[in-house]
């Protein structure tokens, strides 16, 4: 088999049949694929939705841990590609980059991923108001630390450094594509447009709020779990370890007031907190917004608690993770066309 798509949903309904479409249309060149669709418990009828094209769906219940990496996972699991390209449900891909792509992995083999550009659209928009993408560009590519939740893998380094960990809420990516750097291969980034994110404004409350409650803030504090007292801590550490620093500032003005409060000078405080404000002054600057710096630093609160949180959370073996997952039945016509479309996919 030549190429794997695997597509993550969960409740996305409402763009499944532009993501599909889109695939559809990208792989139409290519001989031998494969198309599996891995739904996270949707309750708006994704997975039915799914099934209503000529492509493998399956669905993960309600009974076990979900997430992204999870469906990303199994995904694997159920495939045999030697490339195998992921993306999200609120994706939709744009022409051209896949076969680019594809070239560029078999003249590189040491090149482990390949990603490209992501335009992140508001999801509120009608298709024929988003704007449009253009569908080259020099086609050049630079080397990344980790791909997004589109990218190209080559199988036979999946299997050599590991799976995705399907625990991990969040930053699974970088993870994996650490794993693979260490062990001695690269990420690139094709300059050419990938794929149209559909997404909320990522610098809102709301969207903090939103990430918050599906869990994404606890990934970084799991991996470094994960990662304890291993050679990949130190480097992790490093790239992502964003609520670090932040962390330290945070104790650190923790400290100072509890200095001054038992009896000790306020000027420690005082000082922390003239710094503390000159950086939302300097950031507001920047932006130039005065709404901006203080999403940033409420994200930076938010990541330092999820952190904490993650980091100690007990880590579960991902070979572990219990095979729940069951098929969608195929809803086609007795001409094997979706009931959806009467458009005919190569």
């Amino acid at each position: 088999m030549e190429l794997s798509v695997i597509l993550i949903s969960h409740n996305q309904s409402w763009n499944i049949p532009r993501l599909i479409e889109s695939v559809f249309r990208e792989t139409a060149s290519v001989q031998e694929k494969e198309i599996v669709l891995v739904d996270s418990a949707s309750e708006d009828g994704t997975a039915e939705l799914a099934a209503t094209y000529p492509i493998r769906v399956l669905r993960l219940p309600l009974g076990q841990r979900l997430t992204a990496a999870a469906g990303r996972y199994v995904g694997c699991k159920h495939t045999s590609g030697k490339l195998v390209l992921f993306l999200d449900g609120d994706m939709e891909m744009i022409p051209g980059w896949l076969p680019v792509a594809m070239a560029y992995m078999a003249r590189h083999p040491a090149v482990a991923a390949v990603t490209g550009q992501v335009f992140d659209v508001m999801p509120t928009l009608e298709s024929d108001s988003v704007p449009a993408v253009p569908a080259s560009s020099s086609g050049s590519a630079v080397s990344i630390p980790f791909c997004g939740g589109a990218g190209l893998y080559r199988r036979a380094v999946l299997e050599k450094v590991g799976n995705f960990n399907p625990y991990l809420y969040s930053d699974e990516e970088p993870d994996l594509c650490l794993r693979m750097r260490v062990a001695g291969y690269s990420i690139v980034r094709l300059e050419q447009p990938l794929v149209k994110h559909y997404s909320d404004m990522r610098e809102s409350f709301s969207t903090v709020v939103g990430r918050c409650r599906r869990n994404l803030h606890l990934g970084q504090g799991q991996n470094l779990r994960y990662m304890w007292g291993t050679k990949y801590f130190w480097h992790y550490a490093y790239e992502r370890g964003h609520a670090l620093v932040p962390g330290l500032a945070l104790l650190a003005g923790i400290f100072s007031l509890a200095w001054w409060l038992g009896g000790g000078q306020a000027r420690y405080f005082q000082l922390w907190l003239a710094l503390v404000g000159t950086v939302l002054v300097v950031d507001a600057i920047r932006k130039r917004s005065l709404y901006l710096p203080w999403v940033s630093l409420f994200k930076r609160l938010v990541a330092i608690g999820g952190s904490i949180r993650g980091f100690l959370m007990q880590p579960l073996p991902p070979a572990g993770y219990p095979s729940m997952e069951e098929t969608v039945p195929s809803v086609l016509n007795s001409e094997g066309q979706s009931k959806q479309t009467s458009r005919e996919f190569r």
